[in-house]
């Protein structure tokens, strides 16, 4: 397991503390011997891009964990993807936590919610009606003592989902309300350093550079990060992103002799 997370903090440093959080509370979970991942409600809180979401996703893959990835700040529908919908409504659906579960047969898929301080507090309905946004549903979901036997709307049966995962991002926890914030671990993000950046740079290189290009193109990348930190105060990682493409690309394309 630490091994696991060793791997996913050499590509992430500047997110030691959400790193840190899912290596203490599994280290818990393994004095007794093997356990599947597993975290406690995270909520990611920080700045945008400094790779919450993909923190996340990387989380799952190290681990071989399945993840449903919802964006429950894009639309009032979300909400609907995290719970589900009665049958009877045109729009009836399973909750996709379920039907992941379902559909690989196991019992902890990891969740990821992106944007959660967008939120609604309520959602309206086709008729003019309104329901409970998806904070009231969520509790319901990460309380371990409703999460035992949580009936999905769609199957009307209860699933245990005290074995799921969830991972929350948002860039302000403002609007959230306090009983929903009870209920998880927040762990306060800082965005990431010129040396952060450099290595997260390296490591997209590496992946998609023959070996013997490795140098010039982190020598490369290094320059360039270098003079946008001296345009911009803050160096994101989409625009490392984005140097990454161009060093590639300049490395790639064919030379005039």
């Amino acid at each position: 397991m630490e091994e696991l997370i060793a791997e996913l903090h050499a590509i992430y440093p500047w997110l030691t503390s959400a790193s840190t959080a899912v290596m203490k509370h599994m280290r818990l979970r393994t004095l007794t011997g093997p356990a599947p991942l597993h975290t406690p409600p995270l909520i990611l809180l920080g700045p945008p891009g400094i790779a919450k979401s993909s923190w996340a996703r990387d989380l799952g893959q190290v681990f071989k964990v399945p993840s449903v990835d919802i964006d429950v700040g894009a639309t009032n529908g979300a909400t609907f993807s995290v719970s589900g919908i009665e049958r009877g409504w045109g729009s009836a659906t399973p909750s996709r936590v379920v039907l992941t579960m379902l559909r690989e047969r196991l019992a902890n898929p990891l969740v990821i919610l992106d944007e959660v301080g967008k939120i609604p507090e309520q959602v309206a309905t086709s008729s003019g009606g309104k329901l409970p946004g998806a904070f009231e549903v969520l509790k319901s979901m990460i309380e371990p003592t409703t999460a035992r036997a949580w009936v999905c709307p769609f199957y009307q049966i209860p699933f245990d989902l005290t074995r799921v995962s969830w991972i929350m991002t948002t860039n302000s926890n403002d609007r959230m309300p306090a009983a929903f914030l009870d209920r998880c671990k927040v762990i306060r993000l800082d965005p990431p350093s010129f040396d952060h950046l450099a290595t997260a740079g390296a490591h997209l290189l590496r992946d998609r550079l023959p070996e013997d290009q490795h140098d010039l193109g982190g020598e490369l990348l290094n320059e360039g990060l270098r003079r946008i930190g001296q345009k911009h105060a803050r160096v994101s990682l989409r625009q490392v992103e984005r140097m990454v493409e161009t060093v590639i690309e300049g490395l790639s394309s064919p030379r005039l002799m």
